[in-house]
């Protein structure tokens, strides 16, 4: 019974780890909605096996947030895909 809980405990450890699905599923979420990748990143950096992998989701975040409100955003609204707005005093 001991090594079922083993193997059970190393399999559940296994699936989080870089090269698996979890951690890019991990990224993609972060790419598509930041908050939602945080929130997984922080609920993996909790875990202390998985500390790693929450941190490269947070960092991944973090800098896609960036580019977005810095290079993506004022690219689109230079274009004219989005709208200019103005702060009325």
């Amino acid at each position: 019974m001991d090594t079922f809980e083993t193997s059970s405990q190393t399999s559940i450890i296994d699936k989080f780890k870089l090269g698996n699905k979890w951690f890019w599923i991990g990224i993609i979420v972060a790419t598509l909605n930041i908050i939602a990748g945080l929130v997984y990143g922080i609920t993996l950096v909790i875990e202390r096996d998985h500390r790693k992998e929450g941190l490269i989701i947070i960092v991944w975040a973090i800098i896609w947030a960036l580019i977005l409100f810095f290079v993506i955003g004022p690219y689109l609204v230079e274009s004219g895909f989005l709208p200019k707005f103005k702060v009325m005093k």
